[in-house]
């Protein structure tokens, strides 16, 4: 079993969806936590009392990730509380489907790349300069980035540039015995615009077409890999994009 005791883990987006289901494996297997979240105090609130049913240390740092200062206040946090960093997961990310190419604004494109991208971006700058020797940053992304479809040209967009950023990272961090990995899910029922599915659901009727198991994937799902990233079973895997997809090629 992976044992996380003592290490430290900071998760954007983190109490809600996959981020949540990261950070609660996270805890169960003995890290201490740090949740992050934009708004919704009332769901930090609730992942904190989850949390702490795990007898781990947990903190919530309010921060928009579109807003450098806010991420660089996150890290700032979490080192004031626990000295260190061990794993970060740069989770948070925001979705826009069923938009024509034609039809996409300006706002729209702003607001996707401003989260999913630049916030990708600063939070692993943040993870590079504050994440412990021999640590690990994860990124997770969306299987849109292989699979183009019309009406997620910004999302899927907006999704592809941070896997560059993954392999040019792993390469500047691997003398430290930093792995820097992703994980790149399919539609998964429980988070994001899947929040809330339908059992007649036009995703249910495409996944049984397009994913040989025949079902979407679940935030556990995504965290088994994130699980994975960050034992000491990965310590020699870097610069890697795993797909959770059931055996769909994207």
């Amino acid at each position: 079993m992976t044992d996380l005791k003592n290490k430290v883990a900071l998760i954007t987006g983190s109490t809600k969806g996959i981020g949540r289901a990261i950070a609660e494996r996270y805890a169960r297997l003995g890290a201490h936590i740090v949740l992050n979240y934009p708004k919704d105090k009332a769901a930090a609130d609730d992942a904190l009392e989850s949390i702490k049913k795990f007898g781990v240390k947990v903190i919530a740092v309010k921060g928009d990730v579109s807003n450098v200062a806010d991420i660089e206040h996150v890290f700032e946090e979490a080192v004031s509380v626990f000295g260190q960093i061990n794993i970060v997961v740069a989770n948070a990310g925001v979705e826009l489907v069923n938009v024509p190419f034609e039809e996409s604004t300006e706002d729209q494109f702003d607001h996707l790349f401003d989260i999913n991208t630049k916030g990708a971006f600063f939070t692993m700058k943040c993870a590079a300069k504050h994440v412990a020797n021999d640590g690990r940053i994860i990124y997770v992304g969306s299987s849109t980035t292989g699979y183009p479809r019309p009406g997620y040209a910004i999302y899927g967009s907006s999704k592809m540039a941070p896997h560059y950023m993954v392999q040019v990272l792993a390469q500047e961090l691997g003398k430290k015995g930093i792995a820097v990995n992703a994980i790149i899910p399919t539609a998964i029922e429980g988070a994001g615009i899947h929040t809330v599915v339908d059992s007649d659901a036009p995703i249910k009727r495409f996944i049984e077409n397009f994913c040989p198991m025949g079902r979407m994937g679940t935030p556990q799902d995504v965290a088994n890999v994130a699980e994975f990233f960050a034992s000491d079973l990965s310590s020699f895997v870097s610069g890697q994009l795993i797909l959770v997809s059931g055996g769909g090629m994207a």
